[in-house]
């Protein structure tokens, strides 16, 4: 767990300062990454790029293990109820994917919203108070809920005949369960530099489709009105910070995965 958390920081946690103080922090939010980065820089050196880093270096392993411990348990346990076996129409999903997840996700956000709430305060050099480390929990969970129900489950694209008389394919939508687990069927996770860029490539897609709730998360834990910019920004201005932010997460969780 240790090993896990400090890899996940260290490869990840520069990036991720970056992608906060272009969402957050005055003085970042008209500039792009790379003047961000710069700024970070002369402003206050490489260390500069770790502040906040020690909460999700002790803590993502906790929150990450207590998800998938969660969601392992009610996964089995839904094993002895019938109607949670069925598939989701049009899928191959299992209802029991959806809930177990679900209900992961939420254990997950009651570890996570602290420690993000710390992580954000210490990146915009701000001072956090006890009594506001839920703050920004319920998007906390907005982000985390679809994020890793995409991880567990995505739709993917495969060809089959219509119909026996037209045998031409047409593309048709199937659910898989995990899109690291379909990674590891097709044996693309096969070696190490397989899982590097399946684990990276399935948790960066997940957080393209949930990327508005992060920006609002962090908006709402630096002590923003989130409401607000969600109004005043455009759904083009929640997709700020990406580019960092895709390399923080593409990264660590590659990382993270060799080391696991």
């Amino acid at each position: 767990g240790g090993l896990y958390g400090a890899t996940n920081t260290i490869v990840g946690h520069p990036f991720d300062t970056v992608k906060t103080k272009m969402q957050t922090q005055s003085g970042f939010t008209n500039s792009g990454a790379l003047a961000s980065a710069r700024q970070i820089l002369s402003s206050e050196g490489a260390v500069g790029f770790y502040r906040g880093c020690l909460p999700p270096m002790w803590g993502s392993a906790v929150y990450r293990s207590a998800q998938f411990a969660v969601y392992d348990l009610l996964y089995a346990e839904a094993e002895r109820h019938p109607a949670s076996l069925e598939h989701v129409p049009g899928t191959d999903m299992q209802w029991r994917v959806l809930g177990a997840g679900a209900v992961g996700a939420t254990a997950r956000t009651v570890l996570e919203s602290p420690i993000e709430y710390a992580k954000v305060k210490g990146q915009t050099n701000q001072k956090w108070k006890l009594g506001e480390v839920y703050r920004g929990a319920g998007l906390q969970w907005a982000r985390t809920g679809p994020m890793m129900t995409l991880y567990f489950c995505t739709l993917s694209v495969s060809s089959s005949p219509s119909n026996a008389v037209d045998a031409r394919p047409t593309l048709t939508r199937r659910c898989h369960t995990g899109l690291f687990d379909a990674c590891k069927r097709n044996g693309y996770a096969s070696t190490p530099v397989g899982q590097f860029f399946s684990s990276g490539g399935c948790a960066l897609i997940g957080f393209w489709v949930v990327w508005p709730f992060e920006n609002l998360k962090n908006q709402a834990q630096a002590g923003k009105n989130w409401l607000a910019h969600a109004r005043t920004t455009g759904l083009l201005g929640l997709y700020r910070g990406i580019v960092p932010g895709s390399a923080s997460v593409f990264l660590r969780n590659g990382a993270a995965m060799i080391v696991m």
